[in-house]
């Protein structure tokens, strides 16, 4: 992992893989997660002539924390990107990422080329409120109201209940408890240990604090703080019809509100199958051809 400094002295952590001389895409990691997982899309990037620059959102690994939002995580990833030397690239979000990439592409129209969405998530708060706990509707209105610190301390609050327990576990008794969260639609590693441990690392030190997590949820739980109108790049919106965790009706939802979005929903696909198996699927779009 290297980690490049913002011009107001925060660190960003980032990795590069895939064809160093290849087309950049900017990979935003799933909830919660750090860009180790890009790891995972890795011989993808490769055969697909693409240069992949992951980066930890804010709270995660190396990543400074920084207030809940969207489109401060826009602008991070466009310094980055210009320290880097590129200056027009196209974004992929997975999963809990998928609302970062919208936002990258809503706050730059002029630098990201084309978006590549893998079973990203919609606002929860419209789309399955059901699933908010009353400690999310909480923290929401504490946010609204611009009690940062209140949300922060109701979520992280969560983030422990859940979590707390199974960050103290040896490695293999957490990849099993791990697991067994995971819905019974869930597959796609059964087969792949050796992409499975990778996973598992990640995830593990996507929890090692509960920083980068808790601001995802306060991120894009509720309201967006931008205008879905405003992404006037391709979009590619990709779910799996299997997938109960991101179903497709995030993107339908997403779909009927870009201004420029193709749908693809893949069939028995749950969400390893879109979030890690699909990278060839996903960057083909960058030649126009999905």
């Amino acid at each position: 992992m290297d980690v490049f400094r913002t011009a107001d002295g925060r660190e960003l952590e980032y990795v590069e893989v895939g064809d160093p001389g290849g087309r950049p895409v900017v990979h935003l990691h799933g909830t919660p997660g750090t860009a180790g997982s890009a790891a995972l899309l890795e011989d993808a990037a490769r055969r697909s002539d693409v240069r992949l620059l992951a980066v930890s959102r804010p709270g995660y690994g190396r990543s400074s924390t920084t207030p809940p939002g969207l489109v401060s995580v826009a602008r991070d990833v466009g310094e980055l990107a210009s320290g880097l030397g590129v200056e027009e690239f196209a974004v992929l979000g997975v999963s809990g990422g998928g609302p970062f990439a919208l936002a990258t592409a809503a706050a730059m129209p002029a630098r990201v080329r084309r978006v590549l969405i893998a079973a990203g998530q919609g606002p929860v708060h419209l789309l399955a409120p059901q699933h908010l706990e009353p400690d999310d509707v909480q923290a929401l209105e504490l946010l609204a109201a611009g009690d940062v610190d209140g949300a922060v301390a109701l979520v992280t609050a969560e983030a422990r209940r859940d979590f707390d327990a199974l960050r103290k576990f040896p490695v293999d008794e957490f990849e099993a408890a791990l697991s067994g969260m995971a819905p019974p639609s869930e597959h796609y590693f059964d087969t792949r240990p050796d992409e499975r441990a990778v996973f598992m690392a990640d995830f593990r030190r996507g929890i090692e604090r509960y920083d980068g997590f808790v601001r995802d949820n306060l991120s894009w739980l509720g309201p967006w703080d931008f205008d879905l109108a405003d992404v006037v790049a391709p979009v590619l919106l990709c779910y799996g019809d299997a997938d109960v965790m991101v179903p497709a009706t995030n993107g339908e939802w997403l779909a009927e509100r870009l201004p420029r979005a193709t749908l693809s929903i893949q069939s028995d696909a749950g969400h390893g199958d879109v979030t890690f198996g699909l990278g060839e699927h996903l960057f083909a779009a960058l030649d126009g051809s999905t």
